[in-house]
């Protein structure tokens, strides 16, 4: 590893030594301390509406998961519900008894496949569930909106960048070490 990679590296996780200079220009380590900082803040709103639904951050996931899937008139499997989460069938069990008794969620049968389940919003879903969403989904559209053509693509094709890197990088983490 090269000096300067050791300098970016270390910038990434622990905040730049600035020289108090102001007129710098942002470097990589800068955008990735910001995307930390957003992280931090949204797994914060995360915690916040969970104890809010009074529900743990699993539920809220699958209650996420379940409202992009019914706001485009689709109904959701279990099983589907257990991809999307990664979790195990037994725990998308658990997690679908918490969010009936709780009121977000019922199983209804397939209408085609008898022995098939599937979820659709219960009668707290509708009102507190999105409205406690709203909120999230008022702000961070406006910031999205407040961007230029250029600064969407530049933006997007980053997120999309690292997505991929980190993709990449798990699926080495995968992969058995040869010697």
């Amino acid at each position: 590893m090269e000096p300067s990679d050791a300098r970016q590296g270390a910038g990434y996780w622990y905040p730049p030594s600035g020289d108090g200079a102001t007129d710098r220009s942002a470097t990589g380590v800068d955008v990735l301390n910001a995307l930390r900082a957003y992280r931090d803040v949204e797994s914060g709103l995360r915690r916040r509406l969970s104890q809010r639904l009074s529900i743990n951050e699993t539920d809220l996931g699958a209650l996420r998961y379940l409202l992009s899937v019914w706001q485009r008139d689709q109904g959701a499997s279990p099983k589907e519900l257990a991809l999307a989460l990664g979790i195990s069938s037994a725990s998308t069990t658990l997690v679908i008894d918490r969010l009936e008794k709780a009121g977000f969620i019922r199983r209804r049968r397939h209408p085609v496949d008898r022995r098939a389940v599937i979820l659709e919003p219960g009668e707290k879903a509708t009102e507190e569930f999105r409205s406690a969403f709203d909120i999230e989904k008022r702000g961070v559209l406006a910031a999205a909106d407040n961007l230029t053509s250029e600064e969407t693509e530049t933006v997007t094709r980053f997120l999309r960048n690292m997505e991929q890197a980190i993709a990449d990088a798990v699926g080495q983490a995968d992969r058995p070490q040869q010697s």
